[in-house]
């Protein structure tokens, strides 16, 4: 398969080699727990915990993959002062690339195949297939369509129960660029050669929301009855919307911005290639220290040092070695079974939970051991793939193939003069990858 039919243009900039792949690590992530949990309970990692507890952190790589994605083309502009990204084609971007494949299947499994979350859960029980069925109710069928199910107790991981992780990135989609607008017309207005400091402010007000957001509700849960937490967290109620919200999940959005910023910064000239060996040892060692932290910090501030440890990571792979070549873990990661999951991966997210639960139905599962789980993991990794692969060539391909480049015009952009001297715009630190289509879900 030629690389041009395993990447997709982004909206803006250049493709950054390896982001697929990390997309495709996310992915098979999210599987695998997923799997575990529903599939085999009682199968233990033993000595692999630690290992596999990165692993199966996928979602919170995903959100530090869409908060570096999405922010990046904010970043130089606020670096450079030129070419803010322009909003209205965002937005359509946005909808373009999240809306059409995700209704798609959301109606395919609520309506014909039957194995959506049909109700939100309201016992203190785990999930089981109790739960799941056909979603017939126009209300909760309205939610689920507009992506906007986990704003409410009643629809509340109803539909395909990881789309709770979506409303959360549609509200970032909203809140990211509005916060970059609102600095971009401070300096603006002020004249100020912000510079760093202007790139830096939207990151900074990302982070402090997620950060006040999960002391809030661990506020309010630390003064809960004992033995709902589950309920607490994923049922039909307030507490659960908020724990499920953009408020406490901002912050893991954060950190793959700041990487946006580092990456902006080299591209832009604002660093250059003689900091590029300190910057990989840096971002190395800032991985490693966050993932012990993850293991060692207190309830879902363990989630923000994966997010931390997570955003080293794609700086990591997205930053080419001193002579401008992509590194050994991007080229890794750009060989073709990484490249192909990581393309269909946004699918390959939305099917793989109902098809865990057709397995069951249909007695495809294997049984509650270690041999049992290679099973089950091996059947739904090869349907999801199969399905995630239709949906992206029927669907997904299509309706990105309307996307319009967002940095073409002259948009808002003041004038050069009101920014920082120092700004070196002939970027002497160039990415020598092909424009061959490029990834990600931006």
């Amino acid at each position: 398969m030629a690389r041009e039919q395993v990447a997709f243009q982004p909206s803006w900039g250049k493709r950054i080699v390896g982001m697929e792949g990390l997309r495709a690590v996310a992915a098979i992530g999210v599987l695998v727990g997923h799997t575990q949990v529903h599939l085999a309970p009682s199968v233990s990692w033993g000595p692999a915990a630690p290992i596999m507890a990165v692993a199966l952190n996928g979602l919170t790589l995903f959100f530090a993959l869409s908060g570096f994605l999405l922010f990046r083309p904010f970043a130089t502009a606020l670096l450079t002062g030129e070419r803010f990204p322009i909003i209205g084609r965002y937005a359509a971007n946005r909808l373009l690339r999240i809306y059409p494949a995700y209704i798609v299947i959301l109606l395919l499994v609520s309506l014909v195949l039957g194995v959506a979350y049909a109700t939100p859960q309201l016992d203190a029980m785990t999930e089981t297939r109790d739960t799941v069925g056909y979603m017939t109710d126009p209300a909760l069928l309205g939610m689920n369509l507009t992506m906007l199910q986990t704003l409410l107790p009643f629809s509340l991981k109803t539909g395909l129960g990881v789309a709770w992780s979506l409303t959360v990135e549609l509200v970032f989609y909203v809140v990211m660029p509005a916060v970059a607008i609102l600095t971009w017309a401070i300096v603006k207005r002020t004249r100020m050669t912000w510079g760093v400091v202007a790139a830096v402010t939207p990151i900074a007000a990302i982070f402090v929301i997620g950060a006040i957001g999960k002391l809030v509700k661990r506020s309010i849960f630390d003064g809960l009855p004992e033995g709902n937490d589950f309920i607490y967290e994923w049922g039909g109620n307030w507490y659960a919307v908020l724990a499920r919200s953009f408020f406490a999940h901002a912050d893991l959005f954060a950190f793959g911005m700041f990487a946006a910023l580092l990456i902006a910064a080299f591209e832009t000239g604002t660093l250059n290639h003689r900091h590029a060996r300190p910057a990989r040892v840096a971002s190395a060692s800032a991985a490693v220290f966050g993932f012990v932290a993850a293991r060692l910090a207190p309830g879902d501030f363990g989630d923000t040092a994966y997010a931390a440890a997570f955003g080293a990571v794609i700086f990591f792979v997205a930053l080419p070695s001193g002579n401008g070549s992509p590194g050994i873990f991007a080229r890794v990661l750009e060989t073709l079974p990484f490249r192909y999951v990581g393309l269909v991966s946004y699918s390959f997210y939305l099917w793989h939970l109902p098809v865990i639960w057709l397995m069951v139905r249909l007695g495809w599962a294997g049984e509650n051991s270690w041999p049992g789980l290679l099973r089950s993991l091996g059947v739904a990794f090869v349907i999801t793939l199969a399905l995630a692969s239709i949906t992206y060539y029927g669907v997904e391909k299509p309706a990105m193939r309307l996307k319009r480049r967002t940095d073409r015009g002259t948009g808002t952009a003041p004038r050069r003069e009101t920014w920082p001297a120092h700004v070196n715009r002939t970027a002497p630190f160039r990415y020598k990858s092909k424009r061959v289509g490029g990834g990600s879900r931006e």
